[in-house]
């Protein structure tokens, strides 16, 4: 197959995995140590991609670094306990990813998640062999945004940025995109929707796996 790109960079949550159900376990856990009921859906998608500083910062109400330090803490004790592995592979990821590779296309994660949560889910999942890069926080206090992702990650690999693509479901994922200087697919079947993707100006609009995988070949 031809490529277009020699690096393919994916977005985690609501890109490469729908990890929706665990991260709503985990809001939820953090929200009843502070005594508030259940997050409704719409507020459990608002945790699906953004960094977890900023979600309980919003959604929380919470101003003190401490008090949010805490909610993560709390997020992340569910987390580890099991949550983070409540997911599932968005249908002909595997594939693509497997394709890609084989292809000599580089494959990336460039998530906002820790890196380490996203090692163990891949390996997990069996998929390590085929991610050829994390680019990723090493821990929720060390607060990297997409751009700088991205950029580690294009300079990592030693490629121009104008031969690698982002894909991603929020506008985050976008914005980061272009501030690096590579190319965006807005992936639709995710959480941010189309129309957040394509005012945030994505170059390619994928409504399924198989579109990002048109966009990439």
């Amino acid at each position: 197959m031809d490529k277009k790109f020699d690096a393919v960079l994916f977005d985690f949550d609501g890109t490469f995995a729908d990890t929706g159900r665990g991260i709503a376990k985990c809001a939820d856990y953090a929200a009843a140590y502070f005594g508030l009921p259940p997050l409704s859906e719409k507020e459990h998608r608002y945790f699906v991609g953004p960094p977890l500083y900023d979600s309980f910062k919003k959604m929380f109400s919470l101003e003190k670094d401490e008090d949010i330090y805490t909610a993560i803490a709390k997020y992340r004790e569910c987390y580890t306990a099991g949550a983070m592995f409540e997911l599932d592979l968005y249908e002909g990821i595997e594939e693509l990813i497997k394709d890609l590779h084989e292809s000599g296309i580089k494959v990336v994660i460039a998530s906002s998640k820790p890196g380490k949560f996203v090692r163990m889910i891949i390996d997990r999942l069996g998929l390590a062999g085929y991610i050829d890069l994390v680019s990723c926080p090493e821990d929720d206090k060390v607060k990297k945004n997409k751009f700088q992702l991205i950029s580690q990650a294009v300079e990592t690999l030693g490629i121009n940025p104008d031969r690698a693509v982002m894909v991603g479901d929020r506008y985050l994922d976008i914005d980061g995109a272009k501030q690096a200087g590579v190319k965006s697919i807005g992936a639709a079947y995710g959480y941010g929707g189309a129309d957040e993707l394509i005012k945030a100006g994505a170059d390619y609009i994928a409504e399924s796996v198989n579109d990002v995988r048109k966009a990439v070949f």
